[in-house]
This record gives C-alpha cells, sequence and structure tokens, in this order.
C-alpha cells in the first residue's frame, strides 16, 4: 500500500501507527507499507529508529513476522516473532502452541473462502 495511504489506514483500523505491515486473519490477507520496497527518507528513518534496524533488513523481518501470523493463525504478536524466528532459521513453523483462531472465526473464514454467506 502506498505509504501516504499507509497511517490514515492505520488510524481507521486502531492499529500501531509505527507498523510498516499487518495480517488480517480473517481476511486471509497481508498489508505491507510501500516503504519497504521504495525508500522514502523520512518515514525509511522513522522505521529504522523504531525497530533498530536498516531499512533492507527490515522487508525480510517483516515478511516472516506476518508469515508466522498466516501460517499458524497465529493472533499474538510474541508468538509471531517466535515463528518469524523460526522461519528466518531455516526450520518449520512449530504451530503447535498457536493460539490461533476461534472456531467460530475458522468457521466464518472457512464459509468466506467457499463464498458462502453466514
Amino acid at each position: 500500500m502506498r505509504s501516504k495511504d499507509w497511517q490514515p489506514f492505520l488510524l481507521r483500523l486502531h492499529l500501531d501507527q509505527r507498523s510498516p505491515a499487518f495480517t488480517a486473519l480473517g481476511e486471509r490477507s497481508t498489508f505491507l507499507e510501500e516503504v519497504l520496497f521504495l525508500s522514502d527518507s523520512e518515514r525509511s528513518s522513522e522505521l529504522e529508529r523504531s525497530f533498530t534496524t536498516p531499512l533492507p533488513q527490515l522487508l525480510g523481518l517483516a515478511v516472516t513476522h506476518e508469515l508466522g501470523h498466516a501460517i499458524c493463525h497465529e493472533m499474538d504478536e510474541t508468538a509471531a516473532n517466535r515463528i518469524a524466528e523460526q522461519l528466518r532459521a531455516g526450520r518449520s513453523a512449530d504451530c503447535s502452541r498457536a493460539r490461533g483462531l476461534a472456531p467460530i472465526q475458522e468457521l466464518a473464514l472457512h464459509r468466506r473462502s467457499l463464498n458462502l454467506r453466514p
């Protein structure tokens, strides 16, 4: 998503303004801010300070973190970080401790994937 649209988008969703990426599990969608691909001096500097990581490495961190959410249907940020570390180390994601989605959320997600109405 374009960086100029990113902050207003996060505000509407009540999400952390510092984040350059997020995953909407129920929608099976991951959103990445444009600055991860095309450097913007002000926002790039802000992200590098916030995450104490050079921008070229931040894309990999963001993608593996969001994969942690998506692969294990994990909602918890700490658990997504743990899964991301496993992926970056070349290991398979261990979803055994994932909180995941509640059964009703899984049902809604399954229905949506089949294009059925709840």
